[in-house]
């Protein structure tokens, strides 16, 4: 049985001001709204499982800017990594991307200013999501997992529920750089992600993999979207832990050249198709 918790309930729209006012009156739940895009001097754009839905509000570039500030805890040098890298995560695992002018120093990007566009990706814990790669994962051949699809089919979804699955019955390590996965907030876990399961919340992938192979004695280690990680061989081949990926990929014949499958760390690849991560394609490679 599949059941959806959205993460940290309806706090998200409280960081918004007037702009989750209008989206708490719009007739629309948060557990039914995939993405909140905020355009300053045009409008806010629900995107739901019945398709876009244009609200009737006016936004300046003012409201945009409360809502960095509210995003920050109003404490903007304390998220600078994160002004600079265009994203924040929110409690519950929420992520706010944003966009607008940028600042360039020394040829570097350093910062954002102006900011025209924000979009709210709702975090939704889905119990039950990854049981059908159960018995992949457990099976006595499979060395890595490759979880692929398109933007939105469920990756990150799946992927949690997965170190659930694991994490009740194995050691696994937790790479959580953008904190989505088990919205650590405190020090402690919003979502269930396995009794066994220790959480390096904010690593980076290449440091973290290689801390917790080398401190924590992992039998798993998961992480997510793996665009731009090469050290395949050195982390993942030769470290006996089975891996657990996901990746932006139209097809799985895409994912196959990717470092990851050619490196020999991955065993199977999967690919999902639909928005509840519904797996639609699987291989063995």
């Amino acid at each position: 049985m599949i059941t959806a918790k959205v993460g940290g309930d309806k706090g998200v729209l409280s960081y918004l001001g007037g702009i989750g006012e209008t989206v708490s009156r719009s007739g629309y739940r948060l557990s039914d709204i995939y993405e909140i895009r905020i355009r300053a001097g045009r409008g806010v754009v629900l995107e739901t499982p019945r398709g876009r839905v244009a609200l009737d509000i006016a936004v300046s570039t003012e409201d945009a800017e409360e809502c960095i500030k509210n995003f920050c805890d109003h404490s903007l040098h304390s998220f600078e990594k994160e002004l600079r890298e265009g994203f924040i995560t929110l409690k519950g695992g929420h992520r706010a991307g944003f966009c607008g002018t940028a600042v360039i120093k020394n040829g570097v990007l350093d910062g954002v200013k102006n900011i025209s566009c924000i979009n709210i990706r709702i975090a939704r814990e889905v119990i039950g999501a990854g049981e059908s790669l159960r018995d992949t994962v457990f099976d006595k051949g499979f060395r890595g997992l490759l979880i692929c699809g398109r933007p939105m089919s469920g990756k990150t979804t799946v992927l949690r529920d997965l170190c659930r699955i694991i994490g009740d019955r194995h050691k696994l390590a937790l790479i959580d750089g953008r904190g989505e996965i088990a919205a650590i907030c405190g020090g402690i876990p919003q979502n269930d992600v396995g009794a066994f399961t220790d959480i390096l919340n904010g690593y980076d992938k290449e440091d973290g993999i290689e801390i917790a192979t080398r401190t924590l004695s992992p039998e798993y280690i998961a992480c997510d979207e793996i665009t731009g990680f090469k050290d395949f061989e050195r982390l993942c081949l030769n470290s006996g832990v089975k891996m657990i990926f996901t990746l932006h990929s139209g097809s799985i014949e895409q994912a196959k050249n990717t470092e990851a499958v050619r490196s020999g760390a991955i065993s199977h690849i999967v690919f999902l198709g639909g928005r509840m991560g519904q797996v639609t394609e699987r291989t063995v490679v």
